[in-house]
């Protein structure tokens, strides 16, 4: 731990990484308080986060692969800025009260953000070294939880300064963000992007695996209120229930830094069985005390799982090509968000935290039936027949 903490390289990446990521944290609630202000409505921003949403999920490996092609430090960069004049647009669509550029504004949003948080996930080994990766990525897991908790807080605060201040901030920290990109060596130009076979297939394990946790962690956000509406309390016992998950998963982040191992896929399946059974608990326990045990179970196993996941599936991934794998993980990731925001909509909050506790269960299924449940390390197949033939005559 102490030579991580020392690593000025790190800090660099992950105050970067942190505020390309504030806008995300920020947006679903600022887009909503502003159409409210500006348009009357605030069913309207929900739209404008779907189609944001929409956007970043269909847009996220083509630019993973955009990257991956013009080298991921500086395609991030672009993206960055890029974004920061997007959420200008949509605030300057707004403020002309105009709802078909907005949703525009929106789509373009959703679209340039796409590519950021698995381009910096991909710059990461070239940043602190192999060995730092795991302790790396479990603390940057800690001050993610961090950001997405004061996010909503900051717009709140903002908010007291006038309509345009939350989304100007999201502004600034995209080229804040932009400025901090550290600078990273590409990978050998030599091997060719595009020729080579789909990503998907070799880390569907991984994929599954982080569609069950966004799945959970999903679900505790959106029915956290009706749980807590069935124990008898509000807005605040809801509110305690999705703080408790938070300090339980930052917590988890933190021993797993500590313990600073890679893990195996065997590992994580038995972590996200626990999650599944945590999440269980939290959906039927007959009063606080049962909810609250559920919660920090399925919590602490968050971090692990997602440190796991991140660190095992790179080494499936060829160097040239890691944008474009953290981009699948990413885009299976919010998909299971979407999963268990959707399923309140048609399911009572018992039966939302079932479903989302069974995922984990399948998922740990899948991982160890799938490519990632055996030792395997890059799969240079994956560049095409350029390198297999390559590595064939070294």
């Amino acid at each position: 731990m102490p030579r991580l903490i020392a690593h000025s390289g790190f800090w660099r990446w992950s105050a970067a990484a942190q505020l390309a990521r504030l806008p995300s944290a920020m947006a679903p609630l600022a887009l909503t308080a502003a159409a409210e202000s500006v348009l009357g409505s605030a069913s309207f921003g929900g739209v404008l986060v779907a189609t944001w949403v929409v956007a970043e999920v269909v847009c996220s490996v083509p630019a993973g692969r955009l990257l991956d092609r013009v080298g991921v430090a500086r395609g991030a960069r672009i993206l960055l800025l890029a974004k920061g004049v997007a959420y200008a647009g949509l605030l300057v669509a707004l403020l002309s009260r105009s709802p078909s550029a907005a949703l525009v504004a929106a789509a373009v949003t959703g679209a340039v953000e796409a590519g950021v948080p698995g381009g910096f996930r991909a710059m990461l080994s070239g940043v602190v070294g192999e060995p730092l990766v795991p302790r790396a990525v479990a603390v940057n897991a800690m001050v993610t939880d961090v950001v997405i908790v004061l996010g909503p807080v900051l717009v709140a605060a903002l908010a007291l300064a006038g309509t345009p201040a939350p989304l100007l901030a999201v502004v600034a920290a995209s080229a804040c963000a932009a400025l901090a990109v550290p600078r990273v060596a590409n990978p050998p130009a030599t091997r060719r992007i595009g020729s080579g076979r789909g990503l998907v297939r070799p880390l569907l394990g991984w994929a599954v695996a982080g569609f069950a946790v966004g799945h959970l962690c999903s679900a505790v956000e959106v029915a956290a209120l009706p749980l807590a509406h069935r124990l008898g309390a509000g807005e605040a016992g809801a509110s305690a229930l999705v703080a408790v998950f938070c300090c339980a998963s930052i917590a988890g982040s933190l021993g797993y830094a500590v313990l600073s191992a890679a893990g195996s896929a065997r590992l994580a399946a038995a972590l996200l069985a626990v999650m599944g059974a945590g999440g269980a608990v939290a959906a039927t326990g007959p009063g606080w005390a049962w909810l609250m045990l559920g919660l920090v179970i399925a919590g602490v196993c968050v971090g692990p799982v997602l440190t796991i996941n991140s660190v095992l599936a790179e080494r499936l991934m060829p160097e040239h090509r890691r944008a474009e794998g953290f981009a699948v993980l990413n885009t299976a990731q919010g998909l299971g968000f979407a999963a268990g925001s959707l399923t309140l909509a048609a399911l009572p909050a018992t039966a939302v935290g079932l479903l989302a506790s069974a995922t984990p269960f399948a998922a740990a299924f899948v991982l160890l039936r799938s490519r990632a449940g055996r030792r395997t390390h890059v799969l240079d197949h994956l560049a095409g027949p350029e390198v297999e033939a390559e590595h064939r005559h070294a």
